[in-house]
């Protein structure tokens, strides 16, 4: 076994030893990440403008920024206002 294959070794060991509660943490934040970084990408192939989308839904850039970065607690009544800006339709919603 290499050295590198360790650090992962470690760090599935330090993983599986989570509570219930932990692991359910842990998926929501992986969760939001993904989310995060799916609306940056769409935002990012309409254009660069944080200001021009947060516009749109009457939001500040720096909210929009947050969004993206997975910075704050992502609701719903802004993921969906940030989507149809956007251009796209949340169905879960419906």
């Amino acid at each position: 076994m290499s050295e590198t294959s360790r650090p992962s070794n470690e760090i599935d060991d330090y993983i599986a030893a989570f509570s219930g509660e932990e692991r359910q943490a842990d998926a929501a934040a992986e969760t939001a990440l993904d989310l995060a970084s799916m609306l940056y990408r769409i935002r990012q192939e309409q254009g660069p403008w944080q200001h021009h989308a947060a516009e749109r839904i009457g939001l500040k850039r720096q909210a929009i920024s947050r969004l993206e970065k997975a910075a704050s607690t992502m609701q719903f009544g802004t993921f969906q206002p940030y989507l149809s800006a956007l251009g796209y339709r949340n169905e879960a919603g419906n």
